[in-house]
């Protein structure tokens, strides 16, 4: 009776998760933008460990282009296809981050059958809220740098 109550508990400790993806983008992002913590349909959760390369001063106040970066990089997990770009962001800082902070970036795609997409990515530091942003990501046919738009425009210029 025993064993069969550790097989059942093995079981579902080794249960797959159905609700992942397979990652699409970003595959060779540096890890100082964060890390991935978890990667479903249409949404990203990414977590930023700070490091001394981040800080603006020596009070150790981390540089919010840090917290951009990665929040765009959970905005384009969220997305999750390889010819999403960032074309704009609305966003907000709601608290200064300092050495030592793990920052955890939650993104969430708000539609998936359009080819301009709006994200909504949140950053938490414990349970205090510290970024809003709302991202606009395009998502196009092709790779943007195969789209060779200045040729075209030569063409039909010329």
């Amino acid at each position: 009776m025993e064993e069969e109550f550790i097989n059942e508990d093995e079981d579902f400790l080794n249960k797959p998760d159905y609700e992942s993806v397979v990652q699409r983008v970003c595959q060779n992002i540096d890890s100082s933008n964060g890390v991935i913590k978890e990667l479903k349909n249409q949404q990203a959760n990414v977590l930023l460990e700070t490091t001394s390369k981040m800080i603006l001063d020596k009070s150790g106040l981390v540089h919010s282009g840090n917290l951009y970066s990665s929040a765009a990089y959970s905005a384009l997990l969220a997305v999750n296809h390889p010819n999403a770009i960032i074309i704009g962001v609305e966003m907000k800082f709601l608290a200064p981050i300092e050495l030592g902070n793990e920052v955890l970036f939650k993104a969430q795609s708000l539609h998936e059958d359009t080819k301009k997409r709006e994200v909504k990515v949140e950053g938490f530091v414990l349970d205090i809220k510290i970024f809003d942003a709302l991202f606009s990501v395009a998502v196009l046919d092709k790779h943007i740098l195969n789209l060779h738009i200045s040729k075209e425009m030569e063409k039909r210029m010329g």
